[in-house]
């Protein structure tokens, strides 16, 4: 009887450590998975505060032109030659 007793208590112990563990095992898993979540979450927040931060420009910050500053070649386009370019290029003969 007394080996019962003790085989009994031992049965007790191996089933509370087997609880236990797989409890803690549980939580861990959902502590992992919260924070894979939060990465996620942070890394689209951190994509999108990115992209509206850098459409503005700062009040102190002096911006040249928006247009390329490369010098560009003055043209002064002939009114004539380019109606007749269009009328060659529509094949019809508007005159």
């Amino acid at each position: 009887m007394r080996w019962f007793k003790v085989a009994a208590v031992a049965l007790g112990v191996l089933i509370v450590l087997l609880v236990v563990s797989s409890v803690l095992g549980f939580l861990i898993e959902v502590v992992i998975a919260a924070l894979v979540v939060a990465a996620i979450v942070l890394g689209i927040k951190a994509a999108f505060y990115k992209k509206q931060v850098s459409g503005r420009t700062p009040d102190k910050e002096v911006r040249g032109p928006a247009y390329n500053s490369l010098p560009r070649r003055q043209e002064t386009p002939d009114v004539d030659d380019e109606l007749a370019r269009l009328k060659r290029e529509m094949g019809t003969n508007l005159d």
